[in-house]
């Protein structure tokens, strides 16, 4: 494995943790960053005799000339080498959320292979592919201001819709071969080729009415639909995705009728007050609480109580 040693005395300065340590040392965190292996795993390779992984100057904390020199004698990563997404970004030295904000890209998303997985079912993709993304294909704000796209591009796209047309699938020989350009241009041209579009208002008012089918089918199914999932379904961008569905709803909920004012519930005895009340003011007489009481058969206080709420009552039905 091919250690900068510069870089592993920075890895393992930041990943020190509470330990103090010198420029020569390195802790077992240290090393899993850099190895982009799991702590334990670092552990068991100091454990294991047979490993030849360099002694510890004390515990948890290792000679870093010793271990940068293990680990240049380690087999070096080859493009075969499988990796998931996460021990890629431990060799790039970033989080490993960085990464994974790229997994669904059209690029990895085709080259996933199933039979690719860990033991654990994680996918891993070759690393040779990891690499091509990441310094030629993957999306970068510091690449946007270098120009316009590439000129090939609308070849490419118009290959692509024979191709669809004759149903047979566009690789990246067919592209080498027609437009003469090398295998990482190829590659590039052929994701960008797949990537949607951004939506022009036209393609927005025809898919508005789909939208909306589709989300009353969902709620007819108990379904929630995602801006990816939508993205999916109608071959087209998340943020486009995101903004159509944001809009279907809003339609469709000012088309709801407003909600029906909830009934209320009264008591047996609030209902036996309120008639007693109605009676009395129809025959003009007054109406106390211990008549209320009597009739309905509760204490006094209880026949004050449900004749004021049975004036509250009337009240707010007038």
């Amino acid at each position: 494995m091919q250690v900068d040693l510069t870089q592993a005395r920075r890895i393992a300065q930041a990943n020190a943790g509470r330990r103090l340590i010198g420029d020569d040392e390195i802790t077992t965190t240290g090393i899993a960053a850099l190895t982009g292996s799991h702590p334990a795993t670092v552990r068991r390779w100091a454990a294991d005799p047979a490993s030849g992984f360099p002694a510890s100057v004390r515990t948890g904390v290792f000679r870093l000339d010793d271990v940068v020199a293990y680990l240049r004698q380690q087999e070096a990563l080859h493009d075969d080498t499988l990796l998931r997404l996460a021990e890629f970004a431990a060799l790039q030295e970033v989080g490993a959320a960085v990464v994974r904000q790229y997994a669904d890209h059209p690029y990895l998303v085709q080259r996933n292979d199933p039979a690719n997985a860990d033991s654990k079912g994680r996918p891993r993709w070759r690393y040779g592919d990891l690499v091509t993304f990441w310094y030629e294909i993957r999306p970068s704000k510091a690449r946007q201001p270098r120009g316009r796209p590439d000129p090939l591009l609308p070849y490419v796209r118009a290959m692509q819709a024979e191709a669809r047309a004759a149903d047979r699938p566009l690789d990246e020989t067919a592209i080498i071969r027609k437009l003469g350009v090398g295998e990482p241009r190829a590659r590039r041209l052929l994701t960008a080729a797949a990537r949607p579009q951004p939506l022009d208002d036209d393609q927005r008012t025809v898919l508005g009415p789909r939208v909306e089918q589709i989300l009353r089918q969902a709620a007819a199914q108990g379904i929630r639909v995602t801006g990816p999932a939508l993205a999916e379904q109608l071959s087209i961008r998340v943020q486009d995705a995101r903004a159509l569905l944001a809009e279907a709803r809003e339609k469709l909920r000012s088309q709801q009728p407003p909600p029906a004012a909830p009934q209320r519930t009264i008591s047996p005895g609030l209902a036996a007050a309120v008639q007693l009340l109605r009676d009395a003011r129809a025959a003009g007489t007054p109406l106390t609480g211990f008549q209320v009481a009597a009739h309905v058969g509760v204490k006094e206080r209880q026949g004050f109580r449900l004749l004021a709420q049975a004036k509250k009552h009337l009240a707010a039905e007038s």
